[in-house]
């Protein structure tokens, strides 16, 4: 499948700021990867389970959102959250020479069901991503 990144409403920029207002974190608390209802389906996925999104870089586990907005042969992970649930573990970390903004994130991705549910301590720990 192919791992597109990008920003949720509700946490402009990384989240470094909008993570902290209680209003925006409650209505985004946690990263949901978004997965097009029929690719879920072929794959056993369910809204609200535990989904592991890997490739070589490394892998991200979070739960599944379903969504029609979304191609099915594609996913979509927010890069606001740090943790487990951070996009970056899969993306490149080239940027730029001149500007120094990051480069387009286009990765491609393996996507499955977690069996053995994780704690959510462990989803929202803030390890080095």
């Amino acid at each position: 499948m192919t791992l597109i990144t990008g920003r949720l409403l509700e946490h402009y920029q990384s989240g470094a700021q909008t993570r902290r207002v209680t209003e925006l974190l409650a209505s985004q608390p946690e990263a949901m990867v978004q997965v097009h209802p029929a690719a879920a389906e072929a794959m056993g996925i369910m809204a609200g389970s535990l989904v592991s999104v890997a490739n070589e870089r490394g892998e991200v586990v979070c739960k599944a959102e379903l969504s029609t907005d979304i191609r099915p042969d594609t996913v979509f992970l927010p890069f606001h959250f740090p943790g487990l649930g951070s996009a970056n573990r899969l993306t490149e970390a080239a940027t730029d020479p001149t500007s120094g903004m990051p480069e387009f994130k286009f990765n491609k991705v393996w996507v499955r069901a977690v069996a053995a549910p994780l704690s959510s301590k462990m989803l929202q720990t803030t390890e080095a991503s």
